[in-house]
């Protein structure tokens, strides 16, 4: 059985006013049973996550809030029966691409014009800009389980996209 799962990332910047912020991430899903979040931890990434997949719908309208509200980078991501993982990209706000990662099993007219990520978009969110091929790489390899990219990606950026302790628990 793969892994579901749905989260949106995003990063304290330097700046960041985190005693304004962090309240008004936390209403925005705070009245939904189910999410997972490291909100309460100290860090560079946070996530908010459904550790089986099955809110995505409410974390997809948050990314662009969240990121307008950060005035920085925000990722929405679901993987997929750990076949594929749809990605939203956005800055400030605004939905800079929406991708995939692996090839989507389903044909769906939504899916139709999906690429891999464009790792020109996401240069600046890596943590070392000597890593750029190894992000590229991990948007383009074949690897037989997408989280085991969605993990490569997580680590180059700081962004927790993809946490096995958010996804599988305290005991992971």
């Amino acid at each position: 059985m793969g892994t579901f799962m749905a989260s949106v990332a995003f990063r304290r910047t330097d700046g960041l006013d985190w005693n304004r912020v962090k309240p008004a991430i936390e209403e925005m899903f705070s009245r939904v049973e189910g999410l997972v979040s490291n909100l309460n931890t100290e860090g560079y990434g946070y996530a908010i996550v459904s550790p089986y997949g099955d809110l995505g719908r409410v974390l997809a309208d948050l990314p662009d809030k969240i990121s307008a509200l950060t005035e920085d980078y925000a990722v929405f991501a679901v993987c997929v029966d750990s076949d594929f993982c749809m990605m939203e990209l956005y800055h400030n706000g605004i939905l800079l691409e929406k991708s995939c990662v692996h090839e989507p099993y389903m044909e769906f007219q939504e899916f139709e014009s999906v690429q891999s990520p464009d790792a020109e978009l996401w240069k600046p969110l890596l943590l070392d800009q000597q890593s750029f091929e190894k992000l590229d790489a991990a948007f383009t390899d074949d690897e037989v389980f997408v989280e085991d990219q969605l993990r490569e990606i997580s680590a180059l950026t700081g962004l927790p996209i993809f946490d096995d302790q958010l996804v599988y628990g305290e005991e992971w």
